[in-house]
């Protein structure tokens, strides 16, 4: 029965680590938690624009991208980030973000993210 035991838990291990190996589950699950979280955030900035780009994203692998390119991705980079130039973006200029890059630390991101990497495990556990 021991031997059975220590079989099972070794080929769990396995799978476990296999699981880790690849992450690309994960990674999707944790990108599409931050741009859930972001789209919250846009939600509450004063500017529109961050609403208009924030509903602009999609979730590629483990990337978030504009949907499209040209100006729509400049007003993404643009209510981001702010501008000291144009009145339309957040002022002043921020590195760190206005609402997508702050999404990435959020609690409730942090917590999807644990979320998810336990289904993974689960999974793994259980033979999926």
């Amino acid at each position: 029965m021991a031997t059975k035991d220590l079989t099972y838990g070794q080929a769990t291990i396995r799978r476990i680590l296999k699981k880790l190996e690849q992450p690309q589950e994960l990674e999707n699950l944790y990108a599409r938690a931050i741009l859930a979280q972001a789209v919250a955030n846009a939600a509450s900035k004063p500017t529109p624009q961050a609403r208009m780009a924030a509903a602009n994203l999609r979730v590629e692998g483990a990337n978030i991208f504009p949907s499209a390119g040209g100006p729509a991705a400049e007003v993404a980079i643009g209510s981001e980030f702010g501008s000291a130039v144009y009145r339309q973006f957040q002022q002043p200029p921020n590195p760190r973000g206005y609402w997508l890059y702050p999404a990435a630390s959020a609690t409730s991101t942090l917590a999807a993210g644990d979320r998810a990497l336990e289904d993974v495990l689960q999974k793994a556990v259980k033979g999926h």
